[in-house]
């Protein structure tokens, strides 16, 4: 089984704590008539829930055994990088180019970024965002449409 440090537990229990305090603050609302932090409060407490466990499981099986510097996986700052920079840039577009223009974008930068072939990697962006777009749309759920908006979508 996979091992985990408690302090980056730690930290997930912190974030996620923070997470359903600030959604709280939106107001949970009811579950027939729920509020905009009721689904951010429940991420948050699965997040709770699940770094709770871990950390628990973590102190039961004793002190973590440090690893040397040859056994850690090296972190590739370029790709950290790069997806960082695409998700600040789709966060920047959404609102311009639209919900569909721009994810599909990311979805498919983030797809090929990940080696897959071009025909999967448009085919999976494709198919992600039209099923996104219309479950939202369903729920009533405005999404920015963007250059779409001359279209009357």
């Amino acid at each position: 089984m996979k091992r985990y440090h408690p302090v980056v537990i730690v930290v997930w229990i912190g974030l996620s704590l923070c997470l359903m305090a600030l959604s709280y603050k939106l107001g949970l609302g009811k579950l027939r008539n729920p509020g905009a932090g009721l689904m951010p409060f429940a991420i948050g407490g699965l997040f709770f829930l699940t770094s709770a466990w871990l950390l628990i499981v973590e102190l039961l099986k004793g002190s973590v055994k440090e690893k040397t510097l040859k056994e850690q996986k090296k972190i590739d700052s370029k790709k950290v990088c790069l997806v960082t920079a695409s998700l600040v840039l789709y966060g920047l577009l959404l609102e311009k180019i639209g919900f569909p223009v721009s994810t599909f974008l990311l979805l498919f930068f983030l797809f090929r970024f990940m080696a897959m072939r071009w025909t999967s990697a448009l085919a999976s962006s494709a198919l992600t965002v039209a099923v996104t777009h219309i479950s939202f749309t369903y729920l009533g759920v405005r999404l920015p449409s963007g250059v779409f908006r001359a279209m009357g979508f």
